[in-house]
């Protein structure tokens, strides 16, 4: 975690130039500053390799995928963290299916992008404008363009194409069936009765950087995965992840990393925010189910990953493409006797998020406070492509580079409903502190001394100016926009031991 020092100065560089994260290289001892970068000894410092002028960029995600879930992905780890950098503190400010990718799309918040839950008035792809969407940033650059995979919840045949991708191969029916569903086809609907979903998406992703490569065009090519999200079938039935064959019972006997976080089953939960308030004891059988299935569920898009890397090589534009693979949200499996996500926890929120291409040091880790937001705002800095609109994120390359980048100190995190406004519960995330409040309904976590979330003080006195200064944020935070969002606030209050 960054340990949070900054001077009015500092906050002054953040409003006038609207750049982000103090970052210092390390020789591997663990004695970095805030916000550090750690590079392992040996590795290469970013200026021994060439960073092309026109980079290609290919982005996987992962649905539903916790951090720790990486930590099984042998092949990722090996050909993307091993060779690249590795950010051990990135969360989906809105962990969502929909509104998180609706971030990825945009560069913005939901507050400006409309995207705030799955369904409803103000969710869904319907909630969408598909003219503002990131794809035509490249496109209007010259780049080719290409996606596979899951879009946004709710879309369906008939729905508009977004307007930037010259390739499209979005799924339309059957999205979380995994071996019956249609897709796009780019412009030719496919139906597939007799395949799985992952080594599909794999081989149009593949399909799409051959063809790409083979015109010497820089290209943006996303590869979107359904795993680990649970399955629903066409008539609504919800289960586990199926596996493909050759990965199912590989975990059966894998202890779920959630066993071992004192929040798990949590024994007091009467002061925890109304969504964690009334859940019944933890089943533990079913949670290590799920978490076998999930894991076995990534075993695909694992080798998938390994695919995209040697076809990148076969085609000769390795060495010229910067690969990110990251998931649309965390998921907590027990903690706090919740399983899901949609909350403002943790394990919700937090993400894996790797990044491998020229220029980046490899075997290096990143502690700054990333969010998915920035992503857009880091792929248009490295293609060199122009914004065509606000977007709510910041570039991560100066960090990705080991240079040295100013950063917010408070992020803004939130989740949606159905109903009335669209909104619900609403806060903050301060290198210290989680907080949130849907008007009602609150909550504060001192991460310091309370760093697994299981005492709920926002009502205890001791936190009151610590309180009202989160509050202040949050009010700031939730309409803003651009440069705004991402501010330096300066320290917080300390809490009052005397009350």
């Amino acid at each position: 975690m960054r340990a949070w020092a900054q001077s009015i100065a500092a906050a002054l560089l953040v409003v006038l130039v609207a750049t982000l994260a103090t970052v210092t290289i390390t020789d591997g001892s663990g004695t970095s500053g805030a916000g550090s970068v750690s590079l392992a000894q040996g590795t290469q410092t970013p200026t021994d390799a060439a960073v092309p002028s026109r980079p290609n960029i290919v982005f996987v995600l992962t649905d539903d995928m916790r951090d720790d879930d990486l930590d099984h992905m042998p092949i990722t780890r090996r050909l993307l963290a091993d060779q690249g950098m590795e950010f051990t503190d990135a969360i989906s400010p809105h962990p969502l299916c929909c509104p998180a990718r609706a971030q990825l799309a945009t560069g913005q918040y939901a507050q400006n992008n409309g995207v705030q839950h799955n369904r409803g008035e103000h969710g869904g792809f319907q909630a969408l404008d598909p003219t503002r969407e990131a794809s035509v940033w490249f496109r209007d650059a010259g780049y080719q363009t290409g996606f596979a995979g899951k879009f946004l919840n709710g879309y369906h045949p008939s729905s508009v194409r977004p307007a930037g991708w010259g390739r499209w191969d979005a799924l339309t029916r059957g999205t979380y069936d995994y071996v019956n569903f249609s897709m796009t086809g780019d412009g030719t609907p496919t139906r597939y009765t007799d395949s799985y979903i992952t080594t599909v998406i794999e081989d149009h992703t593949d399909t799409s950087i051959r063809d790409f490569a083979a015109t010497g065009d820089p290209f943006v090519v996303y590869a979107w995965h359904l795993a680990p999200h649970y399955r629903i079938t066409p008539e609504g039935g919800r289960s586990l992840p199926p596996p493909m064959p050759q990965d199912r019972g590989t975990f059966a006997d894998q202890r779920p990393a959630s066993f071992d976080d004192p929040a798990f089953d949590e024994a007091d939960v009467s002061d925890q925010p109304r969504y964690l308030r009334n859940l019944p004891p933890v089943d533990r059988e079913e949670v290590h189910a799920e978490n076998s299935a999930r894991l076995e569920s990534l075993q695909a898009v694992d080798r998938a990953v390994g695919s995209l890397v040697q076809t990148l090589d076969e085609a000769g534009v390795l060495d010229d493409t910067y690969i990110v693979f990251s998931s649309d949200n965390g998921y907590s499996l027990g903690e706090h006797r919740y399983t899901g996500k949609d909350v403002l926890t943790d394990e919700a929120l937090q993400v894996p998020l790797v990044v491998r291409g020229p220029g980046i040091p490899a075997g290096t880790t990143s502690d700054l406070p990333v969010t998915l937001v920035d992503l857009p705002a880091t792929f248009a800095d490295l293609t060199g492509v122009q914004p065509q609109w606000t977007i709510d994120g910041t570039s991560l390359v100066p960090t990705l580079m080991g240079d040295e980048q100013p950063f917010r100190d408070t992020t803004l995190i939130q989740t949606g409903r159905t109903l009335g406004d669209g909104w619900s519960h609403r806060g903050v995330r301060t290198e210290r502190y989680l907080y949130g409040t849907d008007g009602t309904d609150a909550f504060l976590y001192d991460r310091l001394t309370d760093p697994d979330g299981m005492v709920n003080v926002v009502d205890d006195p001791r936190y009151a100016d610590v309180v009202a200064a989160l509050e202040q944020r949050r009010a700031q935070l939730v309409t803003c926009a651009g440069w705004t969002c991402n501010q330096v606030f300066g320290p917080l209050p300390e809490p009052d031991p005397s009350s």
